[in-house]
């Protein structure tokens, strides 16, 4: 009886020294696990990099191979203007990101939604990035008098618009009791901008006032385009006028004495931000409502000493939007409390300090 007790007394503590061993090696970290978090962090401090061009701080999250295959060329006149992670995978101790990336051209009507794949890598006990491929969804450029439209790599393109479908008359959103119904500016396209999906693109045009407006796509409308114009080939001699592929357009705002600088969508294709220059006050922006043209509850000229400042679009959050309050350099000292970064929540469209 004594040695049976003797040897449940020893298979016990052999037990537990065995669970207190397991348990000590559940809770030591596990070193070389992949954090997708902290591999998401990487690409998303790459991708704000890059946005602001800041591409020797982006270089420095490379590899040592893929920094050695970097090449310093001219800065392209297309900038990232909007990104949007839409994807990420763990494939054991890596991660690969798909990121929607709309580029505006600053200079000439013309945009494009690329799509890039970013592997990461755990590097030692670093988070790098080992390989960066690129595909191209879709572009838009302006042709004659009317915007066209380019899926992937395809040769064929369709007509978004042309002058025909804009407009002839629109209201500013200044005009609040829609008084004043002004004669749109058709002279020339300013910038364009589309959506991470491709199915809408923001346009403007200029003479002197810009007029904005947003374009709702429809490819299938392509298909039927084209056997409209088969069957009214017919030996007529005629040819049928293209169909556009543009289904609708929101009309946004008419500004006056403004010339728009680039517009990018928020993540979530809710809100549209333009940048614009107005010949009075300097650099300034405005935050509409994509579904229907309103204007945010938020008016940036209003709410800071516009004669002192200039307010410049940083980027778009989840569910938020930082910008930068920078002085003019002839505003002789405007108050320091406004100077700076600051975050507008989309949310409750409320705005703090950074």
């Amino acid at each position: 009886m004594k040695k049976f007790l003797s040897c449940l007394l020893i298979l016990f503590c052999i037990l537990s020294i065995a669970g207190c061993s397991n348990k000590k090696e559940e809770d030591k970290p596990k070193v070389n696990t992949f954090e997708i978090k902290t591999a998401t962090n990487v690409v998303l401090s790459y991708m704000n990099f890059i946005m602001k061009e800041d591409f020797e701080n982006g270089k420095k999250l490379y590899t040592k191979d893929l920094y050695c295959k970097a090449t310093d060329l001219p800065i392209s006149n297309m900038k990232i203007k909007g990104y949007k992670v839409t994807e990420s995978n763990e494939i054991g101790r890596s991660g690969v990101f798909k990121v929607r990336v709309t580029r505006t051209s600053i200079g000439s009507s013309l945009s494009c939604v690329d799509e890039y794949s970013i592997k990461i890598v755990k590097d030692g006990a670093e988070y790098k990035i080992s390989e960066i491929t690129n595909t191209p969804q879709k572009e838009a450029f302006l042709e004659g008098t009317g915007i066209r439209f380019r899926d992937k790599k395809n040769v064929k393109t369709n007509l978004i618009i042309d002058v025909s479908g804009i407009p002839k008359y629109a209201y500013s959103k200044d005009d609040g009791a829609r008084l004043y119904k002004i004669m749109v500016p058709l002279k020339e396209f300013g910038p364009m901008n589309f959506s991470y999906e491709g199915d809408k693109i923001a346009f403007s045009t200029y003479n002197k006032n810009s007029f904005i407006g947003i374009v709702n796509i429809d490819e299938s409308l392509e298909v039927q385009g084209s056997a409209e114009k088969s069957s009214q080939g017919g030996g007529s001699g005629v040819m049928a006028k293209e169909k556009p592929i543009g289904k609708d357009l929101i009309p946004i705002d008419l500004l006056f004495d403004c010339k728009v600088e680039f517009m990018t969508f928020s993540m979530d294709e809710k809100f549209l931000l333009v940048q614009y220059n107005s010949e009075k006050t300097g650099k300034c922006i405005r935050v509409y409502k994509v579904d229907n043209g309103d204007m945010i509850p938020v008016n940036f000229e209003k709410d800071y000493p516009i004669e002192k400042v200039q307010i410049i679009f940083s980027s778009f959050g989840e569910d938020d939007m930082t910008y930068e309050v920078i002085p003019k350099p002839s505003s002789n000292g405007a108050e320091g409390d406004i100077i700076g970064k600051w975050k507008l929540s989309l949310k409750d469209f409320t705005v703090k300090k950074l």
